[in-house]
Protein backbone atom coordinates (compact mmCIF):
# COMPACT_ATOMS: atom_id res chain seq x y z
CA UNK A 1 0.00 0.00 0.00
CA UNK A 2 1.26 3.49 -1.05
CA UNK A 3 1.79 6.14 1.82
CA UNK A 4 1.57 9.74 1.66
CA UNK A 5 4.63 10.72 0.88
CA UNK A 6 6.53 14.24 1.29
CA UNK A 7 8.86 12.97 -1.63
CA UNK A 8 6.61 11.70 -3.78
CA UNK A 9 5.85 13.26 -7.50
CA UNK A 10 3.75 12.68 -10.22
CA UNK A 11 6.24 14.59 -12.18
CA UNK A 12 9.74 13.99 -13.20
CA UNK A 13 12.61 16.93 -13.22
CA UNK A 14 11.96 19.56 -16.11
CA UNK A 15 8.32 18.16 -16.68
CA UNK A 16 6.24 20.83 -14.65
CA UNK A 17 7.29 23.51 -16.90
CA UNK A 18 7.23 21.98 -20.02
CA UNK A 19 3.91 20.65 -19.30
CA UNK A 20 1.99 24.05 -18.50
CA UNK A 21 3.96 25.86 -21.47
CA UNK A 22 2.61 23.22 -23.66
CA UNK A 23 -0.90 23.52 -22.51
CA UNK A 24 -3.69 25.05 -25.17
CA UNK A 25 -7.07 24.68 -25.02
CA UNK A 26 -8.43 21.05 -27.07
CA UNK A 27 -10.44 21.32 -30.11
CA UNK A 28 -13.21 19.11 -30.05
CA UNK A 29 -12.93 17.46 -33.29
CA UNK A 30 -9.12 16.38 -32.65
CA UNK A 31 -10.81 14.56 -29.08
CA UNK A 32 -9.51 10.82 -29.01
CA UNK A 33 -6.36 10.99 -31.40
CA UNK A 34 -2.81 10.77 -30.18
CA UNK A 35 -1.94 14.16 -29.54
CA UNK A 36 -5.08 14.65 -27.48
CA UNK A 37 -4.06 11.35 -25.47
CA UNK A 38 -0.63 12.83 -24.44
CA UNK A 39 -1.73 15.87 -23.50
CA UNK A 40 -4.72 14.11 -21.42
CA UNK A 41 -1.93 11.88 -19.54
CA UNK A 42 0.14 15.26 -18.71
CA UNK A 43 -2.89 16.88 -17.50
CA UNK A 44 -3.30 13.58 -15.17
CA UNK A 45 -0.14 13.99 -13.72
CA UNK A 46 -0.23 17.78 -13.35
CA UNK A 47 -3.42 17.34 -11.06
CA UNK A 48 -1.84 14.32 -9.27
CA UNK A 49 1.10 16.90 -8.65
CA UNK A 50 -1.22 19.83 -7.38
CA UNK A 51 -2.80 17.64 -5.33
CA UNK A 52 0.43 16.23 -3.60
CA UNK A 53 1.89 19.30 -2.96
CA UNK A 54 -1.20 20.97 -1.42
CA UNK A 55 -1.88 17.69 0.90
CA UNK A 56 2.02 17.01 2.09
CA UNK A 57 2.15 21.07 3.02
CA UNK A 58 5.10 21.02 -0.18
CA UNK A 59 5.58 24.57 -1.99
CA UNK A 60 2.90 24.63 -4.45
CA UNK A 61 5.08 24.95 -7.29
CA UNK A 62 2.13 23.48 -9.96
CA UNK A 63 0.14 26.43 -8.70
CA UNK A 64 2.83 28.66 -9.09
CA UNK A 65 3.43 27.41 -12.28
CA UNK A 66 0.03 27.48 -14.09
CA UNK A 67 -0.89 31.01 -12.48
CA UNK A 68 2.66 32.75 -14.01
CA UNK A 69 2.14 31.52 -17.08
CA UNK A 70 -1.41 32.16 -17.13
CA UNK A 71 -3.20 29.04 -18.02
CA UNK A 72 -5.80 27.99 -15.52
CA UNK A 73 -7.98 29.45 -18.29
CA UNK A 74 -6.99 26.44 -20.12
CA UNK A 75 -8.67 24.17 -17.30
CA UNK A 76 -12.02 26.00 -18.01
CA UNK A 77 -11.95 25.09 -21.61
CA UNK A 78 -10.86 21.52 -21.12
CA UNK A 79 -13.97 21.07 -19.03
CA UNK A 80 -16.43 22.90 -20.96
CA UNK A 81 -15.25 21.24 -24.07
CA UNK A 82 -15.98 17.58 -22.31
CA UNK A 83 -19.13 19.16 -21.23
CA UNK A 84 -20.31 19.79 -24.77
CA UNK A 85 -18.40 16.75 -25.75
CA UNK A 86 -20.21 14.04 -23.52
CA UNK A 87 -24.08 16.07 -24.15
CA UNK A 88 -23.45 16.38 -28.38
CA UNK A 89 -20.86 13.82 -29.09
CA UNK A 90 -21.16 10.59 -26.51
CA UNK A 91 -25.20 10.12 -27.40
CA UNK A 92 -24.13 10.03 -31.15
CA UNK A 93 -21.31 7.41 -30.43
CA UNK A 94 -23.45 4.87 -28.50
CA UNK A 95 -26.15 4.94 -31.08
CA UNK A 96 -23.15 3.86 -33.38
CA UNK A 97 -21.87 1.26 -31.55
CA UNK A 98 -24.63 0.54 -28.93
CA UNK A 99 -22.77 -2.46 -28.26
CA UNK A 100 -19.07 -1.29 -27.44
CA UNK A 101 -16.40 -3.87 -27.15
CA UNK A 102 -14.50 -1.90 -25.13
CA UNK A 103 -14.94 1.47 -23.43
CA UNK A 104 -11.44 2.64 -22.33
CA UNK A 105 -11.47 5.50 -24.92
CA UNK A 106 -14.90 6.73 -24.05
CA UNK A 107 -13.75 6.78 -20.20
CA UNK A 108 -10.53 8.59 -20.86
CA UNK A 109 -12.47 11.43 -22.27
CA UNK A 110 -15.13 11.24 -19.57
CA UNK A 111 -12.35 11.51 -17.06
CA UNK A 112 -10.59 14.16 -18.68
CA UNK A 113 -13.43 16.65 -17.31
CA UNK A 114 -13.08 14.94 -14.27
CA UNK A 115 -9.24 15.84 -14.07
CA UNK A 116 -9.15 19.37 -15.52
CA UNK A 117 -11.89 20.17 -12.78
CA UNK A 118 -9.87 18.75 -9.75
CA UNK A 119 -6.88 20.90 -10.86
CA UNK A 120 -8.68 23.77 -10.30
CA UNK A 121 -10.49 22.89 -7.43
CA UNK A 122 -6.90 22.92 -5.66
CA UNK A 123 -5.86 25.96 -7.56
CA UNK A 124 -8.92 28.25 -6.94
CA UNK A 125 -8.60 28.07 -3.38
CA UNK A 126 -5.88 31.04 -3.65
CA UNK A 127 -6.79 34.44 -4.34
CA UNK A 128 -4.39 34.84 -6.71
CA UNK A 129 -6.03 32.08 -9.31
CA UNK A 130 -9.39 34.02 -8.98
CA UNK A 131 -7.60 36.63 -10.48
CA UNK A 132 -6.17 34.28 -13.50
CA UNK A 133 -9.41 33.08 -14.08
CA UNK A 134 -10.99 36.45 -14.21
CA UNK A 135 -11.52 36.90 -18.58
CA UNK A 136 -13.56 33.47 -17.92
CA UNK A 137 -14.86 33.29 -14.28
CA UNK A 138 -18.55 33.71 -15.73
CA UNK A 139 -17.66 30.67 -18.22
CA UNK A 140 -16.51 29.01 -15.15
CA UNK A 141 -19.28 29.72 -12.60
CA UNK A 142 -22.06 28.70 -15.51
CA UNK A 143 -19.86 25.76 -16.05
CA UNK A 144 -20.09 25.00 -12.26
CA UNK A 145 -24.06 25.83 -11.91
CA UNK A 146 -24.89 23.27 -14.80
CA UNK A 147 -23.02 20.49 -12.36
CA UNK A 148 -24.72 21.62 -9.30
CA UNK A 149 -27.96 21.14 -11.51
CA UNK A 150 -26.89 17.87 -12.41
CA UNK A 151 -26.22 16.76 -8.46
CA UNK A 152 -29.75 18.02 -8.05
CA UNK A 153 -31.02 15.65 -10.73
CA UNK A 154 -28.45 12.58 -9.52
CA UNK A 155 -30.43 12.88 -6.26
CA UNK A 156 -33.69 13.18 -7.87
CA UNK A 157 -33.06 9.78 -10.02
CA UNK A 158 -31.89 7.94 -6.84
CA UNK A 159 -28.41 7.93 -7.69
CA UNK A 160 -27.79 7.61 -3.66
CA UNK A 161 -29.75 4.42 -3.73
CA UNK A 162 -27.42 0.87 -2.90
CA UNK A 163 -26.47 -1.20 -5.86
CA UNK A 164 -26.07 -4.51 -4.92
CA UNK A 165 -23.29 -6.66 -6.41
CA UNK A 166 -25.79 -9.22 -8.25
CA UNK A 167 -26.71 -6.06 -10.44
CA UNK A 168 -23.65 -5.07 -11.14
CA UNK A 169 -22.80 -8.80 -12.36
CA UNK A 170 -25.72 -8.45 -14.45
CA UNK A 171 -24.46 -5.02 -16.36
CA UNK A 172 -24.03 -5.08 -19.98
CA UNK A 173 -21.09 -2.94 -21.45
CA UNK A 174 -23.01 -0.16 -22.11
CA UNK A 175 -24.70 -0.09 -18.50
CA UNK A 176 -21.58 -0.13 -16.60
CA UNK A 177 -20.40 3.01 -18.74
CA UNK A 178 -23.62 4.68 -17.74
CA UNK A 179 -22.75 3.79 -13.94
CA UNK A 180 -19.54 5.00 -14.93
CA UNK A 181 -20.43 8.25 -16.47
CA UNK A 182 -22.20 9.28 -13.43
CA UNK A 183 -20.43 8.63 -11.32
CA UNK A 184 -17.62 11.27 -12.72
CA UNK A 185 -20.61 13.56 -13.30
CA UNK A 186 -21.54 12.94 -9.18
CA UNK A 187 -17.45 13.50 -8.75
CA UNK A 188 -17.51 16.62 -10.83
CA UNK A 189 -20.45 18.29 -8.89
CA UNK A 190 -19.35 17.52 -5.76
CA UNK A 191 -15.84 19.48 -6.90
CA UNK A 192 -17.81 22.51 -8.24
CA UNK A 193 -19.06 23.29 -4.81
CA UNK A 194 -15.85 24.29 -4.09
CA UNK A 195 -15.40 25.96 -6.92
CA UNK A 196 -18.54 28.32 -6.38
CA UNK A 197 -17.39 28.87 -3.06
CA UNK A 198 -13.85 30.18 -4.26
CA UNK A 199 -15.91 32.43 -6.92
CA UNK A 200 -18.22 33.60 -4.43
CA UNK A 201 -15.27 34.60 -1.94
CA UNK A 202 -13.69 36.62 -4.31
CA UNK A 203 -15.99 38.03 -6.37
CA UNK A 204 -14.55 41.94 -5.95
CA UNK A 205 -10.92 39.98 -6.79
CA UNK A 206 -12.11 38.47 -10.92
CA UNK A 207 -13.19 42.49 -11.36
CA UNK A 208 -16.39 41.10 -12.65
CA UNK A 209 -18.53 41.26 -9.43
CA UNK A 210 -21.79 42.60 -10.26
CA UNK A 211 -21.79 40.12 -12.91
CA UNK A 212 -21.17 37.15 -10.70
CA UNK A 213 -23.58 38.64 -8.39
CA UNK A 214 -26.04 39.07 -10.87
CA UNK A 215 -25.30 35.03 -11.87
CA UNK A 216 -25.26 33.77 -8.13
CA UNK A 217 -28.66 35.63 -6.92
CA UNK A 218 -31.04 36.56 -9.87
CA UNK A 219 -30.07 34.64 -12.82
CA UNK A 220 -29.77 30.93 -10.70
CA UNK A 221 -31.28 31.07 -7.09
CA UNK A 222 -27.59 29.97 -5.89
CA UNK A 223 -28.17 30.17 -1.91
CA UNK A 224 -31.36 28.52 -2.58
CA UNK A 225 -29.91 25.52 -4.40
CA UNK A 226 -27.21 25.24 -1.55
CA UNK A 227 -29.66 25.17 1.28
CA UNK A 228 -31.31 22.22 -0.99
CA UNK A 229 -28.26 20.17 -1.19
CA UNK A 230 -27.26 20.45 3.17
CA UNK A 231 -30.48 18.96 3.69
CA UNK A 232 -30.33 16.11 1.14
CA UNK A 233 -26.31 15.46 2.10
CA UNK A 234 -25.81 14.36 -0.81
CA UNK A 235 -21.78 13.26 0.66
CA UNK A 236 -23.22 10.50 2.51
CA UNK A 237 -25.20 7.30 1.82
CA UNK A 238 -26.05 3.44 2.84
CA UNK A 239 -24.72 0.90 0.97
CA UNK A 240 -26.55 -2.73 -0.06
CA UNK A 241 -25.83 -3.87 3.41
CA UNK A 242 -27.07 -0.52 5.18
CA UNK A 243 -23.71 0.58 6.26
CA UNK A 244 -22.69 4.13 6.18
CA UNK A 245 -20.39 5.58 3.45
CA UNK A 246 -18.98 8.74 2.79
CA UNK A 247 -17.96 10.03 -0.27
CA UNK A 248 -14.35 11.12 -0.12
CA UNK A 249 -11.50 11.98 -3.35
CA UNK A 250 -13.60 10.40 -5.82
CA UNK A 251 -14.92 7.11 -3.75
CA UNK A 252 -17.62 6.30 -1.29
CA UNK A 253 -15.37 4.39 1.83
CA UNK A 254 -16.88 3.22 5.30
CA UNK A 255 -16.04 6.30 7.92
CA UNK A 256 -13.80 6.25 10.37
CA UNK A 257 -14.21 7.00 13.96
CA UNK A 258 -12.58 10.64 13.31
CA UNK A 259 -15.08 10.96 10.04
CA UNK A 260 -17.79 10.97 12.06
CA UNK A 261 -16.69 13.58 14.46
CA UNK A 262 -15.55 16.18 11.87
CA UNK A 263 -18.13 18.07 9.48
CA UNK A 264 -17.60 16.91 5.97
CA UNK A 265 -15.21 18.63 3.80
CA UNK A 266 -18.65 18.79 0.68
CA UNK A 267 -21.26 19.97 3.31
CA UNK A 268 -18.08 22.36 5.47
CA UNK A 269 -17.86 24.01 1.60
CA UNK A 270 -21.57 24.47 1.22
CA UNK A 271 -22.55 26.25 4.92
CA UNK A 272 -19.06 28.53 4.03
CA UNK A 273 -20.67 29.14 0.19
CA UNK A 274 -23.85 29.73 2.18
CA UNK A 275 -22.65 32.36 4.64
CA UNK A 276 -20.76 33.86 1.94
CA UNK A 277 -23.56 34.33 -0.35
CA UNK A 278 -26.07 35.59 2.75
CA UNK A 279 -23.60 38.05 4.32
CA UNK A 280 -22.47 39.78 1.46
CA UNK A 281 -23.31 43.04 1.04
CA UNK A 282 -24.50 42.92 -2.82
CA UNK A 283 -27.21 40.32 -1.08
CA UNK A 284 -30.09 43.52 -0.81
CA UNK A 285 -29.61 44.99 -3.42
CA UNK A 286 -30.00 41.49 -6.28
CA UNK A 287 -32.05 39.15 -3.86
CA UNK A 288 -34.88 38.88 -2.31
CA UNK A 289 -36.11 37.02 0.41
CA UNK A 290 -39.66 35.99 0.51
CA UNK A 291 -41.51 33.64 2.57
CA UNK A 292 -40.73 30.77 0.60
CA UNK A 293 -36.76 30.94 0.66
CA UNK A 294 -37.45 32.08 4.41
CA UNK A 295 -38.95 29.17 5.66
CA UNK A 296 -35.86 27.23 3.57
CA UNK A 297 -32.91 28.93 5.29
CA UNK A 298 -34.49 28.80 8.46
CA UNK A 299 -34.82 25.25 8.63
CA UNK A 300 -30.70 24.78 8.33
CA UNK A 301 -30.65 26.38 12.02
CA UNK A 302 -31.66 22.70 13.62
CA UNK A 303 -28.64 21.88 11.20
CA UNK A 304 -26.28 23.99 12.87
CA UNK A 305 -25.04 22.24 16.19
CA UNK A 306 -22.22 23.76 18.69
CA UNK A 307 -19.79 20.86 17.43
CA UNK A 308 -20.34 22.39 13.58
CA UNK A 309 -19.52 25.93 15.08
CA UNK A 310 -16.59 24.81 17.43
CA UNK A 311 -14.89 23.11 13.95
CA UNK A 312 -15.62 26.64 11.57
CA UNK A 313 -16.28 29.46 14.04
CA UNK A 314 -17.27 31.44 10.83
CA UNK A 315 -20.69 29.80 10.93
CA UNK A 316 -21.75 31.81 13.63
CA UNK A 317 -22.54 35.00 11.86
CA UNK A 318 -24.64 32.94 9.47
CA UNK A 319 -26.33 31.13 12.51
CA UNK A 320 -26.97 34.85 13.49
CA UNK A 321 -28.32 35.93 10.75
CA UNK A 322 -30.80 32.66 10.31
CA UNK A 323 -31.86 33.40 13.78
CA UNK A 324 -33.29 37.03 13.09
CA UNK A 325 -34.40 36.20 9.69
CA UNK A 326 -36.75 33.72 11.34
CA UNK A 327 -37.98 36.23 14.09
CA UNK A 328 -38.17 39.70 11.38
CA UNK A 329 -38.98 40.73 8.12
CA UNK A 330 -36.45 41.11 6.27
CA UNK A 331 -38.16 42.24 3.21
CA UNK A 332 -37.52 45.98 4.83
CA UNK A 333 -33.88 45.50 3.79
CA UNK A 334 -34.45 45.25 -0.21
CA UNK A 335 -36.13 48.98 0.30
CA UNK A 336 -32.88 50.58 1.43
CA UNK A 337 -31.80 53.75 -0.29
CA UNK A 338 -28.52 55.43 -0.99
CA UNK A 339 -27.28 58.39 0.19
CA UNK A 340 -29.19 60.52 -1.98
CA UNK A 341 -32.18 58.41 -1.39
CA UNK A 342 -32.21 56.60 -4.62
CA UNK A 343 -32.66 53.05 -4.88
CA UNK A 344 -29.90 50.54 -6.16
CA UNK A 345 -31.88 48.89 -8.76
CA UNK A 346 -28.69 45.95 -8.44
CA UNK A 347 -28.58 45.34 -11.91
CA UNK A 348 -25.24 45.95 -13.99
CA UNK A 349 -24.81 48.46 -17.00
CA UNK A 350 -22.35 46.18 -18.84
CA UNK A 351 -22.76 42.71 -17.82
CA UNK A 352 -20.33 40.07 -19.03
CA UNK A 353 -21.65 36.80 -20.54
CA UNK A 354 -20.58 33.16 -21.12
CA UNK A 355 -19.24 32.55 -24.16
CA UNK A 356 -17.00 29.30 -24.03
CA UNK A 357 -19.76 26.52 -23.94
CA UNK A 358 -21.17 28.94 -27.19
CA UNK A 359 -17.85 28.38 -29.38
CA UNK A 360 -17.87 24.70 -28.39
CA UNK A 361 -21.38 24.26 -29.62
CA UNK A 362 -20.59 25.76 -32.90
CA UNK A 363 -18.06 23.75 -33.83
CA UNK A 364 -20.31 20.54 -33.16
CA UNK A 365 -23.19 22.19 -34.98
CA UNK A 366 -24.77 19.85 -37.54
CA UNK A 367 -21.60 17.55 -37.21
CA UNK A 368 -22.55 15.61 -34.36
CA UNK A 369 -22.20 12.26 -36.41
CA UNK A 370 -19.26 12.89 -38.17
CA UNK A 371 -16.92 13.81 -35.73
CA UNK A 372 -18.77 10.72 -33.71
CA UNK A 373 -17.74 8.51 -36.49
CA UNK A 374 -14.44 9.57 -36.39
CA UNK A 375 -13.65 9.70 -32.68
CA UNK A 376 -15.08 5.94 -32.50
CA UNK A 377 -11.72 5.14 -34.78
CA UNK A 378 -9.82 6.45 -32.30
CA UNK A 379 -11.12 4.47 -29.17
CA UNK A 380 -10.57 1.21 -31.33
CA UNK A 381 -8.23 -0.75 -29.81
CA UNK A 382 -6.64 -2.85 -32.61
CA UNK A 383 -4.18 -4.64 -30.67
CA UNK A 384 -1.02 -2.33 -32.99
CA UNK A 385 1.97 -1.57 -31.17
CA UNK A 386 0.87 1.87 -31.07
CA UNK A 387 -2.79 1.51 -29.12
CA UNK A 388 -0.52 -0.98 -26.78
CA UNK A 389 1.53 1.78 -25.93
CA UNK A 390 -0.92 4.10 -25.85
CA UNK A 391 -3.08 2.14 -23.29
CA UNK A 392 -0.44 1.14 -21.09
CA UNK A 393 0.74 4.55 -20.57
CA UNK A 394 -2.83 5.68 -19.81
CA UNK A 395 -3.09 2.91 -16.76
CA UNK A 396 -0.16 3.64 -15.58
CA UNK A 397 -1.29 7.32 -15.02
CA UNK A 398 -4.26 5.69 -13.53
CA UNK A 399 -2.45 3.59 -11.20
CA UNK A 400 0.92 5.01 -10.20
CA UNK A 401 1.94 5.44 -6.70
CA UNK A 402 1.31 9.20 -7.32
CA UNK A 403 -2.66 8.24 -8.42
CA UNK A 404 -2.56 5.87 -5.31
CA UNK A 405 -1.11 7.95 -2.92
CA UNK A 406 -3.97 10.86 -3.25
CA UNK A 407 -6.61 7.91 -2.73
CA UNK A 408 -7.80 8.55 0.30
CA UNK A 409 -4.27 7.31 2.01
CA UNK A 410 -3.28 4.40 -0.67
CA UNK A 411 -5.03 1.74 -2.58
CA UNK A 412 -8.78 0.64 -1.74
CA UNK A 413 -10.27 -3.24 -2.55
CA UNK A 414 -12.11 -3.24 -5.57
CA UNK A 415 -14.71 -4.91 -3.64
CA UNK A 416 -15.12 -4.03 0.05
CA UNK A 417 -13.59 -0.56 -0.42
CA UNK A 418 -11.33 -1.65 2.52
CA UNK A 419 -7.34 -1.05 2.65
CA UNK A 420 -5.55 -3.37 0.03
CA UNK A 421 -2.41 -4.97 -0.63
CA UNK A 422 -2.68 -7.01 -3.61
CA UNK A 423 -3.12 -6.72 -7.23
CA UNK A 424 -4.47 -8.46 -9.63
CA UNK A 425 -1.11 -10.63 -10.79
CA UNK A 426 -2.65 -10.52 -14.62
CA UNK A 427 -3.18 -6.70 -15.37
CA UNK A 428 -2.09 -4.97 -12.23
CA UNK A 429 -4.32 -2.19 -12.26
CA UNK A 430 -7.18 -3.59 -9.67
CA UNK A 431 -6.24 -4.21 -5.81
CA UNK A 432 -7.70 -6.48 -2.88
CA UNK A 433 -7.28 -6.63 0.63
CA UNK A 434 -6.98 -10.66 0.38
CA UNK A 435 -8.41 -13.81 -1.87
CA UNK A 436 -11.91 -13.99 -0.71
CA UNK A 437 -12.48 -10.40 -2.62
CA UNK A 438 -10.71 -10.95 -5.42
CA UNK A 439 -12.97 -14.05 -6.10
CA UNK A 440 -15.88 -12.25 -5.54
CA UNK A 441 -15.14 -9.37 -7.61
CA UNK A 442 -13.89 -11.51 -10.79
CA UNK A 443 -16.59 -11.71 -12.67
CA UNK A 444 -16.72 -8.07 -12.59
CA UNK A 445 -13.29 -7.40 -13.24
CA UNK A 446 -12.83 -10.19 -15.91
CA UNK A 447 -14.04 -7.89 -19.06
CA UNK A 448 -11.46 -5.15 -18.33
CA UNK A 449 -8.44 -7.42 -16.98
CA UNK A 450 -9.05 -9.16 -20.84
CA UNK A 451 -8.86 -6.11 -22.16
CA UNK A 452 -6.13 -4.77 -20.93
CA UNK A 453 -4.46 -8.28 -21.61
CA UNK A 454 -5.21 -7.89 -25.08
CA UNK A 455 -4.10 -4.42 -25.54
CA UNK A 456 -1.37 -3.91 -23.32
CA UNK A 457 0.07 -7.33 -22.56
Amino acid sequence: MVEKDPQLSALEPGELDLFVESMEPSRLELIGNKAWVDWHIRLQKLNQQAVLEASSMQEELTKETLISCGKLPVLIYEAICIQVWRTKIYPQIIKLEPAPANTFGVYMVLYHEAAAIGLLETVLFHEDGATCVSDVAIDLLQYALDQLTALVALINNDYLKPVTAKQMECETVLEELERQKRDLQFDISMRCISIVRYLAEHMEVAGIGASLATNLYKTQDVPSLLCHLIMHEPWMKRNDSGDLEVFNYGRWTKPTTEDLTQLHRSEAQLWLCLRQLLLEPRLVHYYTIDECRRNSFCRLQAKMTETMLDQIPPLGELKMFLCRLSVGDYSSLHNRTNGNTVKNPGCTLIEVVPQIKEMYMKQVHKRTKSLAKTQLEYFHMDGSDETREMAKKLLESYTSDAALALDSGGAKCAKCGENASKKCSRCKTEWYCGRECQVQQWPKHKDFCDQYAKFCL
